[in-house]
């Protein structure tokens, strides 16, 4: 019979590569809202789609491919949970959507749990790419609603990036709704190989060790590394275990003729009826189990594979995210002039998507990064914590080269468990007060705002903040 075999990443890791992406795994676990969740309360925004299924919940954007959809589950006996997802609108039959005060409530009610939805990928398949002159180089271009993306990797590959980027601008749009919807002159873009992205440093004048980095003054976020040399070698392991795969099924097919073949030869023998009765069962039992189990493993290969390449390329896209959320800041969520949101505010948000966990196909942001948290913990337990006060008054300055300077480190670290704390444990991401403290009309310095935003001394708000995050343990 074929023989499965894994392919290794030998020039990289010694992680096995195999068969093609997994089949779809169960929807994440559910997010409650407490005790005003029974169904009968609830009303939901409806999308009817071709393929004949319902989607309820809440329609929460759509331009003029997409909408982008909230879908609200309430399994039987168990906690409501939310999955935002993308649908393409050729896919809508029928649309009936909330208005006026059913509207609002589902809007106030879906904004408790909003920020613990899990944001799924979009189909590659869907992906509008079109083969363009990318630098000195033929690549690949995408326009989206959000951004515009370059980029010399291959065709799966690009496909790959725009997927993960959507998903997590999707992300970006549930903490940090924007301000702006029509797409800015923001540019993305996206290297197939360490030599280009490092090339493309070099002629900006740049002497950075990350992977991305984001350019204010060209409004450009350019990452890269070796995701062609990645690329080449999963697909060359998809392909040998799809052929494995064809090869079984193609024995199952021919299975019936060759037991026919079998129960002739046996017969001719003078063989009883009962014992070819017996050597059937026992063949067909034996095949079976040896079919289920290869492409038992086959699919375990390809789940194995896929959770590979992402490690592989998950430092790049990892840094991708924190620089992309900057650029979505300046691009949409503030603006300039509209609002500003503070460094620490701004650094602590982009680690968060940093540190986002992918879950099957959805990406989560709301368990906290398990390294920083044990971090800030041993910080918030020694002798000489860092002061919130300082932290909300620091400017860009003490921010600059974390990787080489411990005070930048310590504000960083602070500043990813500020955010998060406030993000998903305490009730300050309301729209109204939220919006009021980015807005900051009367211009209120640093500690004054933050004052008016926690309602409350800024010393009371740093001990519940420390007692919550020591208590605090990973998801």
């Amino acid at each position: 019979m074929p023989s499965l075999s894994l392919l290794l990443l030998l020039a990289v890791s010694q992680t096995p590569l195999a068969s093609a992406a997994a089949a779809p795994l169960p929807l994440p676990a559910a997010d409650t809202l407490g005790q005003d969740a029974s169904s009968d309360e609830w009303k939901f925004d409806e999308l009817e789609l071709r393929d004949g299924s319902l989607r309820r919940g809440m329609l929460l954007a759509e331009n003029a491919t997409e909408l982008e959809f909230a879908e609200i589950v309430r399994p039987p006996g168990k906690p409501m949970f939310a999955v935002v997802r993308p649908v393409m609108r050729d896919q809508v039959v029928t649309k009936r959507l909330l208005a006026g005060a059913d509207r609002t409530r589902l809007a106030s009610r879906f904004q408790q749990f909003r920020n613990r939805a899990r944001i799924e990928a979009g189909r590659m398949e869907d992906v509008d790419l079109h083969q363009a002159q990318v630098g000195d180089r033929q690549g690949w271009t995408y326009e989206g609603p959000w951004f515009l993306l370059e980029s010399t990797a291959d065709e799966a590959m690009v496909r790959r990036c725009v997927v993960r980027i959507e998903q997590v601008f999707r992300a970006y749009r549930q903490l940090l709704p924007p301000n702006r919807t029509q797409r800015t002159g923001l540019r993305l873009l996206i290297f197939g190989s360490t030599d280009e992205y490092q090339r493309q440093l070099r002629e900006a004048g740049l002497d950075i060790a990350g992977p991305a980095w984001f350019s204010r003054t060209r409004n450009q976020v350019a990452a890269g590394g070796e995701l062609n040399a990645f690329s080449r070698r999963l697909q060359e392991a998809q392909q040998q275990n799809e052929d494995v795969r064809r090869q079984y099924k193609a024995l199952k097919s021919s299975f019936p003729g060759r037991l026919a073949s079998l129960i002739q030869q046996m017969q001719q023998r003078g063989y009883s009826a009962a014992q070819i009765e017996q050597e059937v069962k026992f063949r067909s039992a034996a095949w079976q189990r040896e079919y289920d189990e290869a492409l038992g493993r086959l699919d375990l290969a390809a789940v194995q594979n896929e959770a590979a390449f992402a490690e592989l390329t998950g430092q790049m896209f990892a840094q991708l995210y924190h620089e992309a959320f900057h650029a979505y800041v300046d691009n949409y969520a503030c603006p300039p002039g509209r609002s500003v949101v503070p460094y620490w505010l701004n650094e602590g948000l982009a680690q968060i998507f940093e540190s986002g966990q992918i879950e099957a196909d959805s990406l989560r942001i709301d368990a906290p990064d398990r390294t920083r948290l044990s971090q800030l913990q041993q910080e918030l337990r020694s002798a000489a914590p860092l002061p919130l006060r300082e932290l909300i008054q620091a400017d860009e300055q003490a921010f600059l080269n974390p990787a080489s300077d411990r005070s930048a480190q310590r504000f960083y670290l602070y500043a990813w468990g500020l955010a998060y704390y406030l993000a998903f444990e305490d009730n300050r991401w309301r729209p109204g007060v939220l919006d009021a403290f980015l807005s900051n009309e009367e211009g209120l310095g640093p500690a004054a705002r933050f004052t008016r935003w926690i309602e409350m001394p800024i010393e009371k708000f740093e001990h519940r903040w420390r007692e919550a995050m020591l208590a605090r343990r990973p998801l």
